[in-house]
């Protein structure tokens, strides 16, 4: 069976990338290698020579489901040569052309949609005879539907501060709630998000110690608009009770000098107090822990949504960061070259296997290696 082009979500996409190479060194097709390449990394592959297997042992199905007509497979040193060669932006315009396929355009709940812009680096990608640190990447993951939006590399001169302001203006969606840790707790970020009609929550701490203390004292100087507790009994020796207060910032920011640019773009203070049980099982006794969080919101919502907003937010370090590095290797991986390719390959595994409704991504990989009909049968590939 062939598939039609037109029919074809991924490869679609991927064909939209310019092939820099010169035509004599065009033997296999790019957007062939590339797509090869994902589902490679869809079955579990997590280097250049484990995809060149892949295309080796599948090259008769691949050629007839997609119509390559590859005579043999490309050696592992080619698809290096391929992979390293390709512009960046160019395949991260196509990954957020295929992730804007893979979203739904309207909210599954009353819940805004929520995308968490986070940092992370690739700490494999370091190269101590070039003198060369880790790359960092920062990502907009979609906390409803578990998808990543799109990606911008931190150069080692600037930090994400000015990164997450070009990826919210890049990414230029309407209507959602950016959720970001207090590095970015800045008035230009809320501006780039505002600019798009979207919303910002941001964690307040010391450095910004006017806010910060302004945010502490609303809480005594004011009745809150909303409150919401939850209680939240863990599977692994955790208990947790978390209430959420929604204060109105309005009279404590205009009030302050110094605070009266905030003042037109914060309309909430959030505060977030955390009571924590965990069992210790070396000692078998349960120990105790408090903390009190503030958060910074460009909109006003119910206590129940920024409580879900804020979790969520963190939620990201095991559904994205956590499952990258333990499942598909990506701290471990020595790709010094251009690592952010390989990276923006399992970026695409992750949001094809989430668009399909999987939670566990080894036995899903594992899965597909086993058998190649179930990998193609995957929503976002054809």
């Amino acid at each position: 069976m062939t598939v039609k082009w037109d029919d074809n979500m991924l490869l679609d996409c991927l064909a939209k990338i310019v092939d820099h190479r010169r035509n004599e060194g065009k033997r296999y097709s790019l957007k062939y290698v590339l797509l090869f390449s994902v589902l490679a990394v869809l079955s579990g592959a997590t280097s250049y020579r484990k995809i060149q297997r892949f295309m080796k042992a599948h090259r008769k199905r691949l050629n007839e489901l997609f119509g390559s007509e590859w005579k043999r497979a490309p050696a592992h040193t080619s698809i290096r040569s391929i992979l390293k060669g390709i512009e960046s932006k160019e395949l991260e315009k196509a990954f957020r052309s295929h992730s804007k396929e893979l979203l739904e355009t309207e909210p599954t709940s009353d819940t805004p949609k929520a995308i968490a812009i986070d940092g992370k680096v690739l700490r494999g990608s370091f190269d101590r005879f070039q003198d060369q640190k880790a790359a960092q990447i920062l990502s907009a993951f979609c906390q409803n539907e578990r998808l990543i939006l799109g990606h911008l590399p931190v150069s080692t001169k600037t930090n994400e501060i000015p990164v997450a302001q070009q990826l919210i203006e890049e990414l230029g969606l309407k209507g959602c709630v950016y959720t970001l840790d207090a590095l970015h707790c800045q008035k230009k970020t809320f501006d780039a998000a505002l600019k798009q009609d979207s919303e910002v929550v941001v964690q307040i701490k010391n450095n910004h110690p006017v806010l910060f203390k302004a945010a502490k004292r609303v809480e005594t100087d004011s009745e809150p608009l909303d409150q919401a507790s939850e209680h939240d009994i863990g599977k692994r020796n955790r208990i947790e009770i978390r209430n959420v207060k929604v204060f109105d910032s309005t009279s404590v920011l205009a009030d302050s000098p110094e605070l009266k640019d905030w003042s037109e773009r914060i309309a909430a203070i959030i505060r977030v107090y955390r009571d924590t049980d965990c069992f210790d099982t070396k000692t078998n006794v349960w120990e105790k822990r408090t903390e009190t969080a503030y958060y910074a919101a460009s909109h006003l919502h119910s206590a129940k949504v920024f409580a879900k907003v804020i979790r969520n937010h963190w939620g990201t370090e095991n559904r994205n960061h956590y499952v990258r590095d333990v499942t598909l290797r990506e701290d471990a991986s020595r790709i010094r070259r251009n690592p952010g390719i390989f990276a923006r390959l399992r970026s695409f595994t992750l949001n094809i296997l989430r668009k399909n409704k999987i939670t566990n991504v080894s036995e899903a990989l594992y899965d597909n290696a086993l058998s190649f009909d179930n990998l193609i049968a995957h929503t976002g590939i054809l």
